[in-house]
């Protein structure tokens, strides 16, 4: 998440063996309570990515 184009739902998944809501479910709490601002977006193909903004 920390590349300049951050990661993409499924390289989290395949990376971490974590089900999609539970990557997402990680991603909210990491931006809420872990202090970190996260963008989220979606390429052309619809395929969402997950990028730690600075």
């Amino acid at each position: 998440m920390k590349r300049a184009k951050g990661a993409t739902l499924a390289a989290i998944m395949a990376a971490t063996k974590w089900q999609a809501h539970t990557v997402r479910g990680f991603v909210s709490i990491l931006g809420s309570k872990g202090g970190e601002k996260i963008d989220s977006s979606k390429n052309a193909d619809g395929k969402r990515s997950y990028r730690i903004a600075k």
